[in-house]
C-alpha cells in the first residue's frame, strides 16, 4: 500500500470500514459503506483505493430490521482479497470483533490523512467540542485512542458517557475545546468540504 492509501485504510477502520476473509478466501478484503448522503464520500475512497477494487461503488437497498416497511439506502465498494490487507486484519481483529491495536500509533504519527478520515467517518460536532463516535470499543480501547491522539497529534481527549443500550452504558471520545480548535491547522486540506460542518470554525 502506499502512504495515501494506507492513511485512508486506517482512518476507515476507526471508523465505518471493515476487513473481511469471504468465504473460500484466504485473505481480507475491504468493505466501504456510507449513507446516500455520503455518495461523493464513498467515491472519493473509491478513487484513492481503486487499483485495489475491481467493481466500481454500487447503490444498496436495506430493509431496516424492526421495521420490515422501512427501507434505506447506501452506497459500497468492496476491494479484491488481497494479502496487502493481512496485516491490518490482524491488527484490528480479535476473535472477529474489531479492536483498537497496540501498535496504532505507528500508523497514526505524521498521518493528518488518517485522522481526518477517522473523523469524516465518525467525528461530530457538538456545541464548541467534537466527538468521535467510538461506542463500539471498550474502555481500554477508548483509553488508548485517548493516549494515541495526544502523542500522534497533541490532541487531548477524555472519555464521556453517551448512551445506554440493552443495558450497557456506552461511551465515546470527546475532544477539549482547546484542541478542537487546532483541527483545521493539523487536518489542512485533507478534510473534505461536505464535513466542514464536523468541526466548529472549521477553514483549510
Amino acid at each position: 500500500l502506499t502512504k495515501r492509501e494506507q492513511d485512508v485504510l486506517v482512518g476507515s477502520l476507526l471508523g465505518d470500514g471493515c476487513l473481511r476473509i469471504m468465504s473460500k478466501c484466504t485473505v481480507p478484503a475491504f468493505s466501504v459503506s456510507h449513507s446516500e448522503d455520503q455518495k461523493s464520500y464513498v467515491f472519493w475512497k473509491y478513487e484513492k483505493l481503486k487499483r485495489w477494487v475491481r467493481k466500481s461503488p454500487w447503490r444498496e437497498e436495506r430493509i431496516y430490521h424492526k421495521d420490515r416497511s422501512r427501507k434505506t439506502f447506501s452506497w459500497r465498494f468492496q476491494t479484491l482479497s488481497n494479502a496487502v490487507f493481512s496485516k491490518f486484519h490482524t491488527m484490528f481483529y480479535q476473535n472477529g470483533r474489531k479492536m483498537i491495536p497496540n501498535n496504532l500509533m505507528d500508523f497514526l504519527k505524521d498521518s493528518p490523512l488518517a485522522l481526518a478520515v477517522w473523523l469524516m467517518d465518525d467525528g461530530n460536532r457538538n456545541h464548541k467540542a467534537v466527538f468521535l463516535n467510538t461506542q463500539s470499543f471498550d474502555l481500554v480501547e477508548q483509553g488508548k485512542l485517548v493516549k494515541i491522539l495526544q502523542s500522534a497529534y497533541g490532541l487531548k481527549a477524555t472519555i464521556n458517557k453517551h448512551s445506554i443500550s440493552n443495558g450497557k452504558q456506552l461511551y465515546r471520545v470527546r475532544l477539549s475545546t482547546e484542541s478542537t480548535n487546532k483541527l483545521p491547522k493539523i487536518l489542512g486540506k485533507n478534510l473534505l468540504p461536505e464535513f466542514y460542518y464536523k468541526i466548529p470554525n472549521f477553514s483549510p
